[in-house]
């Protein structure tokens, strides 16, 4: 078919189309009106048809099946369009009035794309082009200059006219028309701005309010809240076309945005309001709305950018939900959990979200646009704002309340920290670097001799803080260490006002200045004058004899120990004050003390600084000769001697010769130890005192005197661990009557030392040197107590026992505490004081008569038995015999052994016997070595014996 003959079928079809149109009219319902017209609603008889943007006009109405494809709008389901689609409006009018009229048809949908409005006169077969606009071109080319679309429309006589708009939005278009007479047009227009404009209103004036508060208080809340209501009232304004037609009628690109933007904004603003009003804190599941809510509202925000207006508008109700949903959420749980004012603020935001969001909904067609319940939605949000600010304002009250307590508290600590500055037992200042003083309490003031701080400034001002350092570099120093950041404690030597020196304990730190000064010394200083001096006087006596100020023990062998480590040739001197013990019981101890330091004093000046003078212990001096040998020391020794002999101790009417005895020796074996050089020299003294006091004596290892008191100093040792390890060990020896059969037992405690090495070591070997050291009272005591705890422990033993003989020590007698001690065994073991006999030597009790007579005196009241041990040995008086009520004489057994065979020992002990028979007391004779002695000791009348040759000793567990 060639190309002019289509061309020819295609216009002969338009024109039967177009002479036979009537034919194909479509059957629409028909809207009346009047002259009489104030405002009509198209709705009921209005309708829609969705087709391509691309579609034209002349195709709907001469095309029978487009045409025909128009619905009412009671059918139309509001759907979000596309961007290639177009929503078309049809409606016819019919003007029954015989006078021409002017109204207006509007669409109150401000956010269409485009909008294209056209009539078409079915009888005229015109179709006219009424108005393009929409908010994609400039606000000045819209037909009528109002935010929404309206459209002006003449109509002659009894005129009928069919009415399309075409709508193009990448959103829900509404399906809405309304026809207008020209004034009640303008007057509903002017009663919907002031509406809008009285919303837009108090939203800014919330905004105004909240910024005014964020400046007041700082408080980012506030800031927040006021961004949220100005992007609020900026969508508002958005959606009802006001923003278009005031801010930016000349550039529509910005309307196509601004939308999701302020959108964006909104959400983001309210979502941080909402964090802070709960003071940032929540669980995971709240971060994880706060950042969803913010991280979906900037990128709402950001849309433009990166999606087109389909992708916007989907983003614009999924973000919308999710944070009204979410932060309303929030705003509820706060409200559980918090005040009355959160709940307060949550029942007005809970109102207000609901207003928005109808309002929303109705701008974009969702719901009626009714301006009477708009009206009643506004007075609802107005009455949510002012919840919501009577709960802000309850917010304030609340935290300028705690601002005020706190304020208040700090106050108060304020004033807590200035009493307990100014009334702080250490001193406190506040200094510059330069020496400036700040400020000082009173305890400071105190310490350095000022009444008030003005004085203290006044000298500080003229020397700074310098001057009260004895030293000066103390505080460079102190300063260098602060600067390097070692905040510490330093003890300095310092000045009062006065210039009398006094030792302190500084604490200081350095604190970051202000723009007058760099930086601030704050210190404190505690006065340590007592505790210095008692710390010296600690150290002075731990090397100094308090008494003599001379050295202690500890300094001497420190120096011993020095020589001796260093090998050094030295000499070592031991003095001993001769019957110093003498003066110290006959006068007072108080002559004593005197004595010891004037004695001290003379051997000072003797000695200057040729040695080192110590006290060891009571009345015994030291002295070490560095680098002199026994000859050169021996000069020296000789000179102390002299000056003690010629020195007179005058005390009170008394006056007392002195001597010393000394003892020299050499450090001649570089092995030995301080402990023996000292024995060595102790040794040496003790010859020295032997030998009849006043002299020098010199260490001679082969010396046979000191080798024997080095055996007794050998003892000494042993005897102590044996007490102290209880090593020794009871005996017991029968005594036997002879004279007739006594029932019980009657025998004699003796004591044994067990030594691993050497076994059972008999008294004799060990008793003379306990008697020398001072040890028999301990040896005395272990005897007794564990005599005692075995009886008590033997109650078979003890009641066969007839008399038990114990063997008592002179030393024991004069020790005040004996006695007693000696008392509570026999109360702790419940032991019969008659089943005890004491045994006291002859001689012992001669030299301590008042002690002895007291002891006996004690303890035969309390039905102990006595026994005057040794008899015949001693001093031989028979006249002693009547100063000792005692109940047994034990002849000493020097006689009973040549009883046999010498008449004179015969005599004595038969003169013992004869002389105790008249005073009533038994006789024992010891040493009985055999049975002829004992038929002898018969005859001659003796009551009992003793000895090897009736039974020997054995140990007392033995017995049964």
């Amino acid at each position: 078919m060639s190309v002019k003959l289509q061309h020819g079928i295609k216009l002969w079809w338009f024109l039967l189309l177009l002479c036979c149109h009537s034919a194909f009219a479509f059957h629409a319902q028909v809207n009346r009106f009047d002259k009489q017209l104030t405002r009509v609603e198209l709705g009921p008889n209005l309708y829609f048809q969705q087709t391509h943007k691309a579609l034209p006009l002349e195709e709907l109405i001469f095309d029978p099946e487009r045409h025909h494809a128009f619905r009412l709008v009671s059918e139309y389901k509001k759907s979000l369009q596309s961007t290639d689609q177009s929503l078309w409006l049809f409606t016819r009018l019919h003007y029954t009035g015989q006078t021409a009229i002017q109204t207006i048809v509007h669409y109150d949908f401000p956010l269409a794309d485009v909008v294209q409005v056209y009539s078409y006169n079915r009888v005229k077969n015109e179709l006219q082009l009424l108005s393009s606009t929409g908010a994609s071109v400039p606000f000045y080319q819209r037909a009528l200059a109002y935010r929404s679309f309206a459209f002006p429309l003449d109509f002659a006589p009894d005129q009928e006219l069919d009415l399309f708009i075409k709508v193009q939005d990448a959103a829900i278009a509404p399906a809405e028309l309304t026809l207008w007479q020209n004034n009640d047009f303008v007057l509903d227009q002017l009663y919907k701005n002031i509406l809008d404009g009285l919303l837009c209103g108090v939203l800014l004036l919330m905004a105004l309010y909240n910024l005014f508060l964020y400046f007041s208080l700082q408080q980012r809340l506030y800031l927040y809240y006021a961004g949220f209501f100005i992007h609020c009232a900026l969508v508002l304004a958005i959606l009802n076309g006001l923003a278009f037609a005031m801010l930016w009628p000349d550039y529509p690109e910005i309307n196509q945005a601004i939308l999701y933007v302020a959108a964006g904004a909104t959400f983001a603003c309210l979502t941080l309001f909402n964090w802070h009003l709960r003071q940032q804190q929540g669980n995971i599941l709240g971060r994880f709305g706060f950042y969803l809510c913010l991280v979906s509202a900037l990128l709402l925000l950001f849309s433009p950018l990166y999606a087109n207006s389909q992708l916007r508008f989907w983003g614009l109700l999924v973000v919308t939900a999710l944070c009204l949903g979410v932060n309303t959420l929030f705003a509820l749980m706060h409200a559980i959990r918090g005040d009355r004012a959160a709940k307060t603020f949550a029942v007005g935001w809970a109102f207000f979200f609901g207003c928005i969001l109808i309002l929303a909904l109705s701008q974009i067609g969702y719901l009626p646009a009714a301006q009477a319940w708009q009206y009643l939605l506004l007075m609802a949000m107005t009455g949510s704002m002012a919840l919501m600010s009577f709960s802000l304002l309850q917010n304030i009250n609340a935290k300028a309340e705690q601002s005020i307590e706190h304020q208040h508290q700090a106050n108060a600590h304020l004033q807590q920290y200035y009493d307990i500055y100014h009334n702080a037992v250490e001193g406190m200042f506040t200094s510059t670097l330069q020496g400036q003083l700040i400020t000082a309490n009173q305890a400071l003031l105190t310490m350095l001799g000022y009444q008030n701080l003005q004085q203290m400034q006044q000298d500080v001002a003229k020397t700074g803080m310098v001057r009260y350092y004895a030293n000066p570099d103390d505080r460079v120093q102190m300063l260098k260490q602060l600067q390097l950041g070692d905040n510490k404690n330093f003890e300095i030597k310092g000045l009062r006002a006065d210039g009398s020196a006094f030792w302190a304990l500084m604490s200081a730190r350095l604190a970051k200045g202000d723009g007058e000064h760099s930086a601030y010394v704050h210190g404190s200083i505690v006065d340590i004058t007592a505790h210095k001096q008692n710390t010296e006087q600690l150290a002075y006596l731990a090397t100094h004899d308090p008494l003599t100020s001379l050295y202690n023990r500890h300094y001497f062998i420190e120096q011993l120990e020095h020589i001796l480590r260093f090998g050094h040739q030295a000499t070592l001197l031991y003095l001993d004050i001769d019957q110093f013990k003498l003066i110290n019981t006959t006068c007072d101890h108080r002559a004593g003390d005197a004595l010891l330091c004037q004695i001290s004093n003379q051997m000072q000046r003797v000695l200057h600084d040729r040695g080192i003078l110590a006290r060891l212990e009571s009345d015994e001096f030291v002295v070490l000769l560095p680098h002199l040998s026994s000859n050169e020391a021996f000069a020296i020794a000789h000179q102390l001697l002299d000056t003690v002999k010629e020195f007179r101790f005058i005390w009170q009417d008394s006056v007392f010769s002195i001597s010393v005895s000394i003892g020299l020796a050499e450090n001649s074996d570089g092995n030995q130890s301080t402990e023996h050089w000292l024995k060595q020299a102790d040794s040496a003294c003790f010859v020295a005192k032997e030998k009849g006091r006043n002299r020098i004596h010199m260490f001679n290892a082969d010396d046979e005197e000191l080798q024997r008191h080095q055996s007794e100093i050998q003892w000494l040792k042993t005897l102590r661990q044996a007490l102290e390890q209880d090593n020794f060990v009871l005996f017991m020896q029968p005594i036997r009557a002879i004279q007739q059969d006594l029932p019980g037992l009657h025998y004699e405690l003796l004591l044994r030392l067990s030594l691993p090495e050497q076994g059972l070591i008999a008294p004799g070997n060990f008793l003379s040197s306990a008697e020398r050291y001072g040890l028999m009272p301990q040896i005395d005591r272990w005897v007794i107590r564990n005599y005692f705890r075995w009886l008590a422990q033997q109650p078979a033993h003890l009641a066969e026992l007839s008399l038990a003989n114990i063997n008592l020590s002179g030393a024991s007698l004069t020790d005040p505490l004996f006695k007693a001690y000696v008392s509570s065994l026999f109360r702790e073991y419940q032991i019969p004081f008659s089943k005890i006999c004491f045994e006291i030597t002859e001689s012992m009790a001669i030299l301590n008569v008042h002690q002895t007579l007291d002891f006996i005196s004690h303890f035969r009241q309390l039905g102990c038995k006595f026994a005057l041990d040794d008899f015949g040995s001693g001093f031989s008086s028979y006249g002693y015999l009547k100063n000792f009520p005692v109940d047994f004489v034990k002849i000493d057994g020097s006689f009973v052994r040549d009883l046999l065979i010498d008449p004179f020992d015969c005599a004595i002990v038969q003169s013992i016997h004869d002389i105790a028979r008249a005073m009533q007391i038994q006789t024992v004779a010891e040493y009985v070595e055999n049975m002829e002695i004992c038929h002898k000791l018969t005859e001659m009348g003796i009551d009992f014996a003793q000895g090897y040759g009736l039974a020997k000793p054995r140990p007392l567990y033995q017995q049964d």
